[in-house]
């Protein structure tokens, strides 16, 4: 199982996706014990375990960076005017209902979010763009979906390693419409979208149907047909890896406690990966990592060819960092 130094403060709050433990455990042919370079210094337990957290927190916001937004579940609030090109209302948008006039009424409205994929719609507020103060209007529950709800495996809510899931909300008749013109309306919209991912924040002992955690968000979501409830993520802890689903959870963003639907079989320590995240996106997170420990001047693990002389992986800096971007290029955000 993972065991932090007693002497480092593992990181809570946006947890790196990767952790030291997953890191040094990956078949990469660095020596990340020689991190950082202390000279003649004896080797630091705490100075190392410190700088791989901030290696891992490196890599993750270059992950992040690179795809235009975070891959990791989180409730956002954006605000959008419309109709026009991202609030689209008419037959485009599907579910037209009789009306001598469709712009004027009578039709969905297709809203094209900033993040993807969409978890779940949790609040939609409207307002005629010209009215100052905001004259909000909050559509009753069950009033705005998913165009593309992630189906997970396994009964998970959590969107798959695939990079399935829409970036669209549809919204019912009546509230956005071309009535006031182009931009007539200001769309307010509270959603989820992203992986559900989270460490641990203390200690979990076998048979445990409790984790502490750093971030619930997206965890305890019901599904479109409100069939089943709750995310299947993996408990990334070395040999004692596990699988365990969430079936509610203490809050519904934030640092919290998860409800399990069976025992965890191992033990895991403070700072131990939860996550739904792709392993692609673990692997691009590891050679990001690679790519700044050979900044440094530390050099990959070199092999003896059939012939007898030295062959390297001929991994250098720039193809280390070009691998992990082909990696999340299908995560990137299109809009």
């Amino acid at each position: 199982m993972t065991t932090p130094s007693p002497n480092v403060v593992v990181p809570i709050g946006l947890s790196p996706y990767i952790s030291p433990a997953t890191l040094v455990a990956a078949p990469t042919g660095i020596d990340f014990s020689t991190i950082p370079a202390l000279g003649s210094i004896n080797f630091d337990p705490a100075a190392n375990s410190a700088e791989l957290w901030n290696m891992c927190a490196r890599a993750t916001s270059m992950a992040d960076q690179y795809c235009s937004q975070l891959l990791r579940a989180t409730t956002d609030v954006e605000v959008m005017r419309g109709p026009d090109y991202r609030v689209t209302v008419g037959p485009s948008a599907g579910g037209a209902s009789p009306t001598p006039y469709w712009g004027n009424a009578g039709s969905n409205a297709r809203l094209i979010m900033s993040r993807w994929p969409v978890l779940n719609v949790q609040s939609v507020k409207v307002s005629p763009n010209g009215v100052w103060p905001r004259s909000w209007q909050t559509l009753p529950t069950g009033y705005a979906e998913p165009e593309l709800p992630p189906y997970g495996i396994y009964n998970s809510i959590a969107p798959t390693d695939d990079a399935y899931g829409g970036q669209a909300i549809i919204m019912a008749p009546g509230y956005v419409s071309w009535g006031l013109g182009r931009n007539g309306y200001v769309i307010q919209v509270t959603y989820q979208n992203g992986w559900p991912h989270c460490t641990l924040t203390a200690n979990a002992t076998a048979g445990s149907t409790t984790l502490a955690v750093s971030d619930t968000t997206g965890w305890a979501n019901v599904n479109y047909e409100s069939s089943y409830t709750g995310a299947t993520g993996v408990i990334r802890d070395s040999g004692q890896q596990e699988t365990t689903t969430c079936v509610s959870a203490s809050t519904s963003a934030g640092p919290g406690t998860i409800y399990t639907s069976s025992a965890t079989t191992y033990a895991h320590e403070t700072g131990t990966v939860f996550t739904t995240l792709p392993a692609a996106v673990e692997q691009a997170c590891i050679l990001f990592c690679c790519a700044q420990a050979l900044v440094r001047g530390s050099t990959s693990t070199s092999i003896h060819s059939i012939g007898g002389h030295a062959q390297s992986t001929n991994m250098d800096i720039t193809a280390l960092n070009t691998e992990a971007k082909c990696l999340l290029h299908p995560f990137k955000r299109t809009v």
